[in-house]
């Protein structure tokens, strides 16, 4: 029993010193535990943005964009590569970008309109400011032409456009009828709206249906404008030949930016000065600095707002292709028309457009009906005209009027043609030449 007791106390011990082991490695596991978990709960996910870093360049995998600061402390631009199928507004929600500011983007584009086709290949740069607000969009038009809409004071939008020098590069395309003259010219290597522009020149001379033979010939000179040696994609045509048996047809770009026959002789009809019927009150004129009746701000109007009630029939101006058709939410229902030389003319606030968009049209053709559509006071049409791309007043510009060439310039475009005729009958097919050179102007 004495033996038993002697023991106690020393198991007694033994018990306390296990339990104390016990709890010293339970308390190193845990720290040890916890230093390998808590460095994965505190790093930012993969593709996150973190919030103390300010980026605003929250994207979809597999965007072309970066990051970069810009002038200034804490500013930050955004780039975007557009793809196919990208809008405005799918851009501005992955960039970081708020639907008020794409709202009021869209606002300041409604007199221009270049925000109504985005090409995929062209860049958007957003830049924001230290507490994240937009304070500018930059979209690169092509290699020569990037807008820019620019925060102002009163937290709207102006725009603007910068244009790089550029030069036109023109090159020969020649061809040989055989079967109709659209599959000829695809051949050759026109696209299909030069072939459109071709049959639009020489329609009045030319029924393109019954009068072409297996064997006839044609020559094509296509102006590319380029900056630097990258093209910004747009291209002209310089002058064409068709040779029908003995007779030869053409047409001649001058530096009016009307096109001629080799007599010097207009190939166009005369412009249409109203798109109406019949003329209609001017309910607000072109200006560069009017007072918009809605917002009450000012902003250029480069067209003019005519008083026409609603359903009324709207006319296209002169021979064109329909360029382009769209609703803007702001500009509404509108018609591009490119006629074809230096002018082309726009259509804004209809109510039902007629045709779409690579249709052939004729002077006094209707195109649409007037309506309210977009943002507006009442029902009107707003009707632009753009000479050489340049907004101007449509009821006091000069107008095609079918006339000959000036008697001053005839000499001059005598020369020219005869050496684009040359060109065209001699050169090699899609031989480079420099005919244009700096000196012509964009469509």
């Amino acid at each position: 029993m004495a033996e038993r007791k002697a023991l106690r106390p020393r198991h007694m011990m033994l018990l306390v010193i296990t339990s104390f082991l016990l709890l010293v490695v339970s308390l190193w596991s845990s720290r040890s535990s916890s230093a390998r978990i808590h460095p994965l709960t505190e790093a930012p996910l993969a593709g996150v943005p973190d919030p103390l870093e300010g980026s605003f360049g929250t994207m979809t995998p597999g965007e072309e964009t970066k990051t970069q600061p810009g002038p200034g402390a804490g500013r930050t631009t955004v780039r975007h590569r557009v793809q196919p199928g990208d809008t405005l507004s799918t851009i501005f929600t992955s960039l970081g970008a708020s639907m008020s500011d794409l709202r009021k983007i869209m606002e300041a584009d409604a007199e221009y309109l270049a925000l109504a086709t985005l090409q995929p290949g062209t860049e958007v740069r957003l830049s924001f400011n230290a507490t994240g607000l937009l304070t500018e969009m930059a979209l690169e038009i092509d290699a020569a032409r990037t807008i820019f809409f620019t925060r102002t004071d009163d937290a709207t939008f102006e725009y603007r456009q910068t244009e790089s020098e550029t030069r036109w590069v023109s090159e020969v395309l020649r061809g040989t009828i055989e079967g109709s003259f659209y599959a000829s010219a695809l051949r050759a290597g026109l696209t299909e709206s030069q072939i459109a522009s071709v049959s639009q020149l020489l329609e009045h001379q030319v029924n393109f249906r019954r009068d072409l033979r297996a064997g006839d010939r044609f020559s094509v000179i296509i102006g590319q404008e380029m900056a630097g040696n990258e093209s910004t994609g747009k291209n002209r045509l310089e002058a064409v030949s068709l040779q029908l048996g003995s007779d030869t047809h053409t047409a001649f770009r001058f530096e009016d930016g009307n096109y001629y026959d080799l007599n010097g002789k207009s190939v166009l009809p005369a412009f249409r000065r109203w798109p109406t019927n019949t003329p209609y009150r001017v309910s607000s004129p072109f200006s560069r600095n009017r007072i918009h009746p809605v917002t009450g701000r000012k902003a250029p109007h480069n067209g003019v707002d005519l008083a026409t009630p609603r359903g009324t029939p709207i006319l296209s101006t002169g021979d064109g292709i329909v360029q382009r058709i769209g609703n803007h939410p702001y500009a509404g229902k509108y018609i591009d028309i490119d006629h074809g030389n230096a002018y082309k003319t726009r259509y804004l606030h209809l109510d039902r457009i007629l045709v779409r968009k690579g249709q052939k049209v004729q002077r006094g053709h209707k195109i649409a009906l007037s309506g309210n559509t977009g943002r507006s006071t009442g029902p009107h049409l707003h009707f632009e005209l753009h000479i050489n791309g340049t907004p101007t007043d449509p009821l006091k510009a000069e107008i095609p009027t079918a006339a000959d060439v000036p008697t001053a310039l005839a000499k001059r475009f005598e020369k020219e043609a005869e050496f684009k005729l040359e060109v065209m009958t001699r050169a090699g097919s899609r031989s480079n030449l420099m005919l244009a050179g700096t000196r012509g102007t964009s469509d």
